[in-house]
């Protein structure tokens, strides 16, 4: 019986051991995949592109077919001018913009006003936020003294993002 037992005990240290070894080489391979991971991580550039990959806000080349870049990039909504100028598209025979088309376009020139003071890649960054943290940054902005917005525009400025970035 004392034999069987120390043949016992041995097999099993021998068997804890070679789990022992196993155990450790599975988390040796693990931290060098780890190690590999920081070459693959998403950038948050990666996240923004991923996040708003459709701010369609800076396609110049759609409306500068029409319309000069000094035209397109100069200010808009000065005293209620985009709802203006879309009722002035909409009646021209060759602008064929279907009602999601102008919806986007007025979204797009409510949201250039924006672009006064910031970038395409500044606004897209937004996409990263929650529209609570959006809409209080929409505020900051107007509260700004040079915004040359109005309070009163900044739900507006918010649901434009929400319908040109997709959420």
């Amino acid at each position: 019986m004392d034999t069987r037992f120390r043949f016992i005990a041995g097999f099993l240290t021998l068997l804890n051991a070679v789990l022992i070894l196993v155990l450790c080489g599975m988390v040796v391979n693990l931290g060098a995949e780890v190690t590999g991971l920081k070459d693959v991580l998403a950038s948050k550039q990666d996240l923004v592109n991923v996040a708003a990959p459709q701010l369609a806000l800076f396609t110049e080349d759609k409306c500068t077919s029409c319309h000069t870049e000094r035209r397109f990039l100069g200010q808009h909504n000065m005293r209620g001018e985009i709802d203006q100028a879309l009722a002035h598209m909409s009646a021209l025979p060759d602008t064929n913009f279907s009602d999601d088309d102008m919806a986007k376009i007025h979204a797009s020139l409510a949201l250039m006003r924006c672009t006064q003071c910031h970038g395409a890649e500044k606004l897209k960054l937004l996409s990263l936020k929650s529209p609570e943290e959006r809409m209080e940054i929409i505020s900051r902005m107007i509260a700004k003294p040079d915004s040359k917005l109005s309070p009163d525009e900044a739900e507006a400025i918010a649901r434009s993002y929400e319908l040109l970035s997709g959420f």
